[in-house]
């Protein structure tokens, strides 16, 4: 049994991950509407939070993108270093972005964001997850199903396949 950390905004939140991983012990820190700024602020609180992770799932940065807000790096950065400094022994694990079907959000932007995401990973020697291809079509465009009618929020198709990566990663 693993001890994960799912940490995020809404998209994380408001899934269950204890009732999709029953056999390991799991912290949902989601919060709602979370920009990746609002989450360095709270690091403390996490820390305090989490305990002692095996696994730590990292998502955030849509609230940014949302608000076109698009220079989430430095921030980003600080919140990897930050947690992989606190938890020499866990795994963190970066989890990109995951498209929308925003009519003034390209998804170019995303795909942009997520190569960074990459880049921070592998400076700071984390586990980089892409979900993101596993939300798009052959043509880039978000899967049918996946998220819910807001363009952004998931819908169930969008959180088993998010699970099942998470499921995949565990596998390994």
């Amino acid at each position: 049994m693993a001890h994960l950390v799912f940490i995020g905004d809404s998209l994380t939140e408001w899934y269950d991950w204890q009732e999709r991983f029953p056999r390991h012990s799991v912290v949902n820190l989601g919060i709602s509407g979370e920009t990746v700024e609002e989450m360095l602020e709270r690091r403390e609180y996490i820390r305090e939070r989490a305990g002692d992770p095996d696994y730590v799932f990292l998502m955030t940065g849509i609230n940014n993108v949302l608000s076109e807000r698009y220079d989430i790096t430095a921030p980003y950065n600080e919140i990897v270093r930050n947690f992989t400094t606190r938890w020499k022994s866990a795994k963190v694990v970066v989890q990109s972005l995951l498209p929308v079907d925003m009519p003034w959000i390209n998804n170019d932007m995303i795909r942009d964001l997520n190569r960074h995401l990459a880049e921070i990973s592998r400076e700071h020697g984390t586990e980089y997850l892409d979900i993101y291809s596993r939300f798009v079509d052959n043509n880039g465009k978000p899967k049918k199903g996946y998220l819910s009618d807001d363009g952004v929020h998931l819908a169930n198709k969008g959180y088993e396949a998010w699970a099942k990566a998470v499921e995949e990663y565990l596998g390994k």
